[in-house]
C-alpha cells in the first residue's frame, strides 16, 4: 500500500456484524485524528457485511477489508489485521460499538505524555434498541482519575463473578512496539483480549487508564462476550496455565491475584455442570456437584436476584 503510514490502525475483527457495521465505520472515520487506517478483518461473514462496509467508507482509502476463506473466530480475524497494519499504534475496536470523535486523539496524547505502552479508557455501556439509560462501566471512585493499572490489578479484576468489573472489557491503544512477537491466542473465542493484555503486562508494558468514558460499548444478545459457555471456561483455564511457570517468577501480590483467578474458574466449571444438572431435572447431580466446592452456592442465588431486579425494574416503568 501506498503513501505515508498512518498514526493509528484501527483494528476491528467482523462476523455477520452487518447490523452495526454502518455506524462503526462512520465512527472511526469521523474521528479528529485523521491520521488512521481501518482495517476490518471479516471473518467469513455470511451477511452482507462487505457491502455494508464499502457503502460506509464511501470510497474512503484509509479503510481496507481483509476477506477470511473460513470462520476462525476473533483472535485469528485480529491476528490477520495486526500483520496488515502499518500504525505506530494500535486500537482494538469492535464492529458493534462506537467511538467519542476525539477518543483516538486523547488515547494517543495520553500515551505520549505518559510514555505508556497501553492505553485504555472508560466505556459508556448502552442497550441496543433498549430503554436503560447509559452508564460508565467503571463507576467506583478508585477510576475517577488516570492511573497505572498493574499485572496484579488487571489478574485482581479478571476474576468470574467479581464485584469488581473486568478490565478486560476495556479496549485498548497498544503502541505497535510493544506487540512485536505478541499475537492473539487464536484458541480462545472469549477473553483473548484478556490473555493478551496479560501477557503484554506479564512482560513488563506499562498500561495506563484514562478516566474518560470515549468508548461506546454496545450491548445486545448476539454478542459472543455475554455467552459463557464451558468450553469457554476450560480454554480460559489451558490458556492461564500456559503462563503458570510465567506468573510463579512475579511477586506475591501477583501469584495470590492469579491462584483467586483460577479458583474462580473453577467453580464457574462447576457451577455450569449445577445448572445443567437442574435443567435436566437432576437434582441429585446438581446437589452432588454443588458438594464438591461451596464456594458455588452463592453463584445460584445470581439468576434469582437478576429475576427479582426485572420485575422490580417493570413494576415502576
Amino acid at each position: 500500500m501506498s503513501g505515508a503510514a498512518p498514526l493509528v490502525s484501527v483494528i476491528t475483527a467482523n462476523y455477520n456484524g452487518a447490523r452495526h457495521l454502518a455506524a462503526a465505520v462512520r465512527s472511526v472515520l469521523g474521528q479528529t485524528l485523521t491520521s488512521l487506517e481501518l482495517i476490518v478483518a471479516d471473518d467469513a461473514s455470511s451477511d452482507d457485511s462487505l457491502a455494508v462496509i464499502a457503502c460506509a467508507a464511501a470510497g474512503d482509502p484509509r479503510v481496507r477489508v481483509l476477506k477470511a476463506g473460513r470462520n476462525g473466530g476473533p483472535g485469528a480475524a485480529r491476528n490477520r489485521a495486526l500483520k496488515a497494519a502499518r500504525g505506530r499504534y494500535i486500537a482494538v475496536f469492535d464492529s458493534d460499538d462506537l467511538m467519542a470523535p476525539d477518543r483516538l486523539e486523547k488515547l494517543v496524547a495520553r500515551a505520549r505524555v505518559d510514555h505508556a505502552d497501553i492505553v485504555v479508557d472508560n466505556l459508556l455501556v448502552f442497550q441496543d434498541d433498549g430503554p436503560a439509560p447509559w452508564r460508565a462501566f467503571l463507576c467506583q471512585k478508585a477510576w475517577n482519575h488516570p492511573r497505572w493499572i498493574t499485572l496484579a490489578d488487571y489478574i485482581e479484576a479478571g476474576r468470574m463473578y467479581s464485584k469488581q468489573p473486568g478490565l478486560g472489557y476495556l479496549k485498548p491503544l497498544f503502541s505497535a512496539e510493544i506487540l512485536k512477537g505478541e499475537r492473539y491466542r487464536e484458541d480462545l473465542r472469549i477473553g483473548e483480549d484478556y490473555d493478551l493484555v496479560l501477557r503484554l503486562l506479564a512482560k513488563g508494558a506499562r498500561m495506563r487508564f484514562l478516566p474518560d468514558p470515549l468508548y461506546r460499548y454496545r450491548k445486545h444478545g448476539a454478542s459472543i462476550s455475554h455467552v459463557m459457555r464451558r468450553e469457554h471456561i476450560e480454554q480460559m483455564l489451558a490458556a492461564d496455565a500456559a503462563l503458570e511457570a510465567q506468573m510463579r517468577q512475579q511477586g506475591d501480590q501477583v501469584r495470590r491475584a492469579q491462584a483467586r483467578r483460577r479458583r474462580s474458574l473453577e467453580t464457574a466449571l462447576v457451577y455450569d455442570r449445577v445448572i445443567c444438572a437442574l435443567k435436566a431435572k437432576d437434582v441429585g447431580g446438581a446437589l452432588g456437584a454443588c458438594a464438591t466446592d461451596p464456594a458455588v452456592w452463592p453463584l445460584l442465588a445470581m439468576p434469582v436476584a437478576a429475576r427479582l431486579k426485572r420485575l422490580t425494574a417493570r413494576a415502576h416503568a
